[in-house]
C-alpha cells in the first residue's frame, strides 16, 4: 500500500468514540486522506436471545425496549462525538449509518476503504467490538487500528513494529509503510534468538531501501509474558504507535488462550495497527 487515501473510523458510542474519531482525524490530516465516520446500529428485534416457552410475551416486549433504549442512547452518543469531531474539521469527514448485523456492515464497508480505525476491545463492550475485530482484521483485507479508551496523544509519530518474521508480520509492515515513511522515529522490537526466517537486521535493511531508517532493538526475556516485556519496552520508547501482525490462529474468536497479540491487545496503552 503506497498512500492513505480514505479512512474508515467506527463511532460505535463507547467510552472510545472520541479517542477513536481523534486518531482518525489526526491521520487523515496526516495523509490528507478522506474520512468516514460509521455507525453501525443494532436492531433490537435480533438482539433478544432465544427464550424458552415460559418466556411471556409482555416480558419479551419489556427486553425488547430496554434494547431499543439502549441502542437510542449509543447512536445519540456516537453521532455526538461525530458532531464535535465535525465542528473541528468542517468539510472533512462524512457520517454514515447502518442497521444490521455489524460484522457483516464492518466487512463490507472495510473492504473500499485504506485503513479502519476503531475501539480496542474492552470493559462491557468487549464481546461486541472483539466480533466488529475479528470483521475487520479477517474479513477487509485490510489494516486495523485499534485506539483505546482515553487515548489523546498524537498517533504515528514514533512508531515500534513487533517483529517474529512470520507472513502476519510481514502484511503488517507492508500496510504500514505509509505511516513508517512519515514516523520521526521507527524501531523494531524482536524477541529472543536470531534464527528466524527472515531476522529483524534483514527487516532493519528492507526498510532501509524503502528510506526508513529504523533501530533494531533484541529483546531479551528474563522470564514472564513476552508482550509484557514488549510493552515494557515499547513504553520506555515513548512510542504513539504498534505496529504488529495479526492473530497466527486462523480465527480471532480461537484465541481461547494466552499468546503475545492477546496480550498486548488486553493492555497497550497506544493504538495497536494490526494486518492478517
Amino acid at each position: 500500500m503506497s498512500h492513505i487515501a480514505t479512512i474508515l473510523a467506527l463511532a460505535d458510542g463507547g467510552q472510545a468514540s472520541d479517542s477513536v474519531l481523534k486518531a482518525a482525524l489526526g491521520l487523515s490530516r496526516k495523509f490528507e486522506a478522506h474520512l468516514e465516520v460509521l455507525h453501525l446500529r443494532a436492531d433490537p428485534s435480533t438482539l433478544v436471545p432465544i427464550v424458552g416457552e415460559g418466556m411471556s410475551g409482555a416480558l419479551v416486549e419489556q427486553m425488547i425496549e430496554s434494547m431499543t433504549q439502549a441502542v437510542e442512547t449509543r447512536a445519540k452518543r456516537a453521532r455526538e462525538a461525530y458532531d464535535r469531531l465535525a465542528a473541528e474539521a468542517p468539510g472533512a469527514t462524512t457520517w454514515r449509518e447502518v442497521v444490521g448485523p455489524g460484522p457483516d456492515s464492518v466487512a463490507a464497508a472495510g473492504r473500499l476503504t485504506d485503513l479502519v480505525v476503531m475501539a480496542r476491545p474492552s470493559g462491557e463492550d468487549s464481546l461486541t467490538q472483539t466480533a466488529l475485530l475479528d470483521a475487520a482484521i479477517f474479513d477487509t483485507g485490510r489494516p486495523v487500528l485499534m485506539v483505546p479508551a482515553g487515548y489523546s496523544g498524537v498517533t504515528g509519530d514514533n512508531i515500534v513494529v513487533g517483529w517474529n518474521g512470520t507472513a502476519q508480520s510481514a502484511r503488517a509492515v507492508a500496510a504500514a509503510l505509509p505511516f513508517l515513511r512519515q514516523a520521526k522515529q521507527v524501531t523494531v522490537l524482536t524477541v529472543g534468538d536470531e534464527d528466524k526466517p527472515a531476522p529483524a537486521a534483514a527487516l532493519g535493511a528492507y526498510l532501509s531501501r524503502h528510506k526508513i531508517d529504523p533501530q533494531v532493538i533484541r529483546l531479551e526475556l528474563a522470564g514472564g509474558p513476552i508482550g509484557r516485556a514488549l510493552l515494557d519496552r515499547i513504553a520506555s520508547l515513548s512510542a504513539d504507535m504498534v505496529v504488529m501482525g495479526g492473530y497466527g490462529h486462523s480465527r480471532l474468536r480461537e484465541m481461547i488462550l494466552g499468546g503475545t497479540t492477546r496480550y498486548v491487545l488486553a493492555n497497550a496503552a497506544l493504538p495497536v495497527m494490526m494486518a492478517h
